[in-house]
């Protein structure tokens, strides 16, 4: 709502903030600035919320894309605070979504998990508690593992057990459950031979 000051136009102001003012109201300069401040704050708030409709964010994320716009660095916190405050904005949810979104649709290793969750400013305690335990892990890379090996199935061990062993180690699994899961992948496919038996 645009706001008038002495019959003058002055600013626009969110309605939530203009509803507490009434014709023949009188502001200090101080009130005006503080009016002004807050509808600010009001946009800030606004724009997060935004940004949370397309996916969830850490607030390392939110922070970044706000400042990017431009807004004043401490409103941008205190607009942060409010969504903490309201649960809306949450790492520690935030992380735990991140991981299981990545386990439904893109299995991954816990390194590359790690890494990602880093990347999105999440706290080291917050990554260590999200991260999926020993035998989420290992149905992750069998997943990965299954999937892949279909695309092997007429190589040798040499070829299979290299690139399925990378495949594994570039989707964030450690060298241990990668070569677990590509001897128990060539078992499945294959019977193999005195002459071909698996080893690392």
């Amino acid at each position: 709502m645009n706001l008038y000051l002495d019959g003058q136009f002055s600013f626009a102001l969110a309605e939530e903030l203009a509803v507490t003012l009434s014709t023949g109201t009188i502001l200090s300069e101080a009130e005006i600035a503080d009016l002004q401040r807050r509808d600010t704050l009001h946009h800030v708030y606004d724009a997060a919320l935004t940004l949370l409709t397309y996916r969830p964010r850490s607030a390392s994320e939110l922070r970044i894309r706000l400042l990017r716009r431009s807004f004043d660095p401490g409103l941008v916190e205190e607009a942060l605070e409010k969504l903490k405050t309201q649960k809306v904005v949450d790492d520690v949810e935030f992380a735990q979504f991140w991981v299981e979104n990545r386990q439904s649709y893109s299995p991954r290793g816990g390194r590359l998990l790690k890494a990602e969750l880093r990347s999105k400013g999440v706290g080291r305690d917050v990554i260590e508690e999200a991260l999926p335990g020993p035998e989420e892990e290992e149905q992750a890379a069998y997943t990965v593992a299954q999937r892949k090996a279909r695309t092997l199935s007429g190589l040798d061990w040499k070829e299979f057990r290299q690139r399925l062993g990378d495949h594994l180690v570039r989707r964030g699994f450690d060298y241990e459950v990668a070569r677990s899961m590509v001897r128990r992948l060539w078992s499945e496919i294959h019977d193999p031979t005195e002459d071909e038996k698996p080893s690392l």
